[in-house]
């Protein structure tokens, strides 16, 4: 049974607010196709038409949710990046070895771009693919200019529909961001709700990583926010109070996720059948109230209307009813005492859950209340923003941002090269027709992992095939090429539509794109479609070959090094929150920089594990082991961010001196629990001080120091967990 309710507000969020989706493959549209019907006016429908419409087409295919400014400067960047290629490949076709060397360092530069964050691979295919359309068409040096003149022209046409559509999409994004962590909060309560409810027929295991995957989720979300809109500076006039509100609504949107993550570790401790008998009834309702209020939440934070927020608010007062009628009920159970402790500060943790719904009403107020036309207002903000991004230092760090290369990237763009190589070779050796699909294919579908190379590789190919069977019988049809030009804006448009929501979908109809584009530039067979297939088949081979034999990376080797990873940054995140506990925090520090950087980890870590399941079946040992450890990583996150939550209210209900003296005797714990996994031979994780350091008489002197002992408790078993899985996966 489905908690329909929410089940259709996130609908009303995902088509309603947050899917940019297809006012972007309107653009799309617009950018391919009008130079395909303006410019034939002029030219005709001839082949330097085809090149001006695939270059807007590329460049504005080029996926980036940020700022104007940088959009602007990333489609520039991508433009001269795309004629430069299409100049180097229309120039080396007279030799195969100046063809094999110029594809290698293409091949190179294209995978290092990958590194350009989201919009990184956009780049680096269609830098890919126009070396590899001009190799196809030699033409003379001269001819070669007068073709790059026209890709020019395409990708400053790209550029000039994000400039006209600037004043229409006023800070959407920043709001768009904000309104995504709430929605991501909402899912993960739908799943705790599922997980109440008696007649649900999930199983204990898969709800609890399911959960995890909602929770790294959130992590997500909040990076992905934090990217693209940084907290200002300081700056009181009113053009940067409004973005101070929604870097503030942000915040709290933040720790509420943060409180999400403490309420699942409490329910992992409240599992007595006295407890089951509220459970899926007033705890279901409890978190089905705040489940609510979060998609309400994520729908006010976007839109900023006033009846949005009036059905916040009503929601978010449910949630303060539910909290008192679950503490009503749970007073009368019969719990022993370490339940007693977990539900008072389930209890609590609510309430400080609630208290960031509240502050964020309180904000929404705030903005709304503001005397500026909204229009107006979101238009400046923009226009702010756009101008603040040209100084010196922001261009400056966004450029450093665009050099972070590590040795994994080092060996997939030399994995990308050989294989394009290889490519290329094929295609001219042996004078394939329309060739250039082979490496083009490898180039679109060869992924850092072996695992999602893989399966787009067969994405790829299933595509292929059913978009070449509808593009051939298109093909067959008697129609005037005004006519397939109207079916090209058709097709154009679900092309840009699904290559974000299903990658099979959108290559099916990239490919009755192509036949279409064929039968403008030129006359399109049966043979070339043909031709078209076989490439396409051998580029996928080769890609899965080259991810299999040069250099892969295999997540068995990786893992390792991220269990140590994550622990660190486990370490320095406990440290924090025990200075803020203690009151020594540096000012300027806050805990919630190094909970996103734990957590990041932890993603890292998870998702490690995750691509192993994609991996060949024989590198797949301790695989489980694998999954269990990086679930107690994301624990003892969850753990810290419970102490967290308290430390800011804190009234030192243990003295520093025995917070000081247990953080020195667990430091140590951190490094040595992770070191089976990259040593033959450790020592034994040595946590008795530590224990004996929490028997302490101030640890138990009232309700907040039991509860301090008890999450710093189960930090010290969940290390001791690791160890002893990774005894496990050694002794395999």
């Amino acid at each position: 049974m489905q908690f329909r309710p929410v089940k259709q507000i996130n609908a009303v969020i995902k088509q309603e607010y947050f899917e940019p989706t297809i006012s972007w493959a309107l653009r799309v549209v617009l950018a391919l196709n009008v130079p395909l019907i303006v410019l034939p006016l002029w030219k005709g429908f001839s082949f330097e038409v085809i090149w001006a419409a695939f270059g807007a087409y590329m460049v504005s295919l080029i996926n980036y949710g940020g700022l104007h400014y940088r959009k602007i400067i990333i489609q520039g960047v991508a433009t001269l990046l795309l004629v430069l290629a299409a100049l180097l490949g229309m120039n080396v076709r007279e030799t195969l070895i100046a063809a094999i060397i110029s594809m290698f360092a293409t091949g190179m530069f294209a995978a290092l771009i990958r590194n350009w964050s989201d919009y990184g691979p956009g780049i680096g295919v269609a830098t890919g693919f126009f070396f590899l359309f001009g190799l196809s068409n030699h033409v003379s040096f001269e001819e070669s200019l007068h073709r790059a003149v026209y890709l020019a022209i395409g990708g400053a046409w790209a550029m000039i529909i994000t400039l006209l559509t600037f004043p229409f999409r006023p800070a959407d994004p920043v709001k768009r961001s904000i309104a995504r962590i709430w929605r991501a909060n909402t899912d993960l309560l739908d799943t705790l709700v599922l997980e109440q409810n008696s007649g649900n027929e999930i199983a204990h295991e898969e709800s609890r990583n399911l959960a995890i995957q909602k929770e790294l989720a959130i992590r997500t979300e909040i990076d992905q926010s934090v990217n693209l809109f940084e907290r200002r500076k300081k700056k009181e006039n009113d053009k940067t109070h409004h973005y101070d509100i929604l870097i503030e609504l942000r915040r709290n949107a933040s720790l509420f996720g943060a409180s999400l993550g403490a309420l699942l570790e409490e329910l992992e401790t409240l599992k007595s059948p006295a407890f089951n008998s509220i459970r899926d009834s007033v705890l279901y309702k409890t978190l089905s109230a705040f489940s609510q209020a979060s998609a309400r939440m994520a729908i006010v934070s976007f839109t900023l209307r006033n009846e949005d927020l009036v059905i916040t608010k009503a929601r978010t007062k449910r949630c303060a009813i539910a909290i008192g009628l679950l503490r009503t009920s749970g007073e009368q159970l019969s719990l022993t005492p370490k339940e007693k402790l977990a539900f008072v500060h389930f209890i609590d943790t609510l309430e400080k859950a609630q208290g960031y719904l509240q502050q964020s009403i309180v904000l929404i107020e705030e903005k709304t209340g503001l005397k500026q036309n909204s229009y107006l207002e979101n238009y400046r903000l923009t226009f702010t923003n756009f101008i603040a991004g040209l100084n010196p230092d922001a261009l400056l760090d966004f450029v450093r941002s665009l050099g972070n290369i590590n040795g994994q990237q080092l060996a997939y763009a030399l994995r990308v090269s050989l294989g394009l190589c290889l490519g290329v070779f094929l295609y001219r050796f042996f004078n394939i027709d329309h060739g250039y699909w082979i490496p083009l294919t490898m180039i679109i579908v060869i992924q850092p992992y072996y695992g999602a190379t893989l399966k787009k590789s067969f994405q790829r190919i299933a595509g292929t095939l059913g978009g070449t069977v509808l593009g051939g019988l298109i093909m067959l049809l008697p129609l005037p090429k005004e006519a397939f030009v109207v079916l090209l804006i058709i097709v154009s448009f679900f092309v840009a539509y699904f290559l974000r929501n299903n990658y099979k979908i959108g290559v099916f109809f990239v490919t009755v794109m192509m036949v279409i584009m064929m039968q403008l530039s030129q006359t399109a067979t049966w043979e070339l479609i043909g031709w078209r297939i076989l490439s396409t088949l051998i580029g996928a081979g080769l890609a899965i070959i080259a991810g299999y034999v040069f250099w892969p990376v295999w997540e068995k080797e990786r893992f390792p090094a991220l269990v140590l990873k994550t622990l660190e940054q486990n370490r320095m995140y406990l440290q924090t929150v025990l200075l803020q506990y203690t009151g020594d925090l540096p000012t300027g520090e806050s805990w919630s920089k190094y909970r996103r950087a734990a957590e990041g980890a932890n993603n890292d870590l998870f998702a490690c594990v995750q691509r192993m399941y994609e991996e060949p079946k024989h590198l797949q040992k301790n695989v489980d082991t694998y999954f269990a450890i990086a679930g107690v990583s994301i624990r003892i996150s969850r753990e810290i961010t419970s102490v967290a939550l308290i430390s800011a209210d804190s009234r030192q209900a243990v003295n520093k001196e025995s917070i000081n003296d247990f953080y020195v005797l667990i430091s140590p714990l951190f490094p040595a629990a992770g070191r089976l996994l990259t040593e033959e031979q450790a020592e034994a994780l040595q946590t008795t001080e530590a224990k004996h350091c929490l028997d302490r008489p101030v640890f138990a002197a009232n309700e907040q120091a039991r509860f301090l002992r008890t999450e710093l408790e189960k930090i010290l078993f969940e290390l001791e967990a690791i160890v002893q899985l990774e005894e496990q996966a050694n002794s395999r």
